[in-house]
């Protein structure tokens, strides 16, 4: 029998097919792998994380094609801003259908929109950021990022380097990814 994240990814993955910018998809495996990880060493909730990281981009779903692929800053800003705008409407229906009970809900919801933005201060916030952008440095992420933002891996290795984290958990394993993306980046690997 399924588990309830199990029936939530079979929800989201459809959605996560809409959105354009980049392979959603892949990264949504992603910060799920790297809220596991964090949850590891970390305190928190993993009955409201998980679905949070699976959750987090579903919004993209709502927002137009046209602006989810501009080139304009101004469109790109617009498109972001409407992913956390759309995920509540999105998200409530999608965990009332498999059973999440109404204050589940709202954590779930307070930390999905919080991923941007803002700079929160409860600590299931804090992970899911952290999970969000550590999610990014997992060798197929960040092959598929690059490619997807028409960059070089050098030039996408200098702007991961410069990813900050809220939990030492993060920061460590963080530490672990870049040393592996330097070296396959020193290694011509992505010829």
């Amino acid at each position: 029998m399924k588990d309830q994240n199990q029936l939530l990814w079979e929800s989201v993955r459809p959605l996560l097919k809409k959105a354009k910018r980049k392979d959603f998809i892949l990264h949504t495996k992603n910060v799920v792998r790297a809220m596991n990880e964090l949850l590891e060493s970390e305190k928190g909730d993993p009955k409201i994380l998980i679905p949070a990281a699976y959750l987090h981009d579903v919004g993209w779903s709502g927002v137009d094609d046209k602006l989810q692929t501009s080139a304009d800053k101004d469109d790109q800003s617009l498109a972001l801003h409407q992913h956390i705008d759309f995920a509540p409407d999105i998200t409530r229906p999608l965990l009332s259908d498999l059973g999440f009970d109404k204050k589940s809900i709202q954590k779930i919801i307070k930390i999905v929109i919080s991923h941007k933005f803002i700079k929160p201060k409860d600590h299931g916030s804090q992970m899911l950021i952290d999970a969000d952008t550590l999610s990014d440095t997992y060798l197929d992420s960040f092959e598929s990022d690059f490619k997807s933002y028409h960059s070089s891996p050098a030039v996408h290795l200098q702007f991961r380097s410069k990813n900050s984290f809220y939990t030492k958990t993060a920061q460590d394993i963080f530490k672990k990814h870049i040393r592996v993306l330097e070296a396959k980046s020193q290694n011509n690997f992505w010829r």
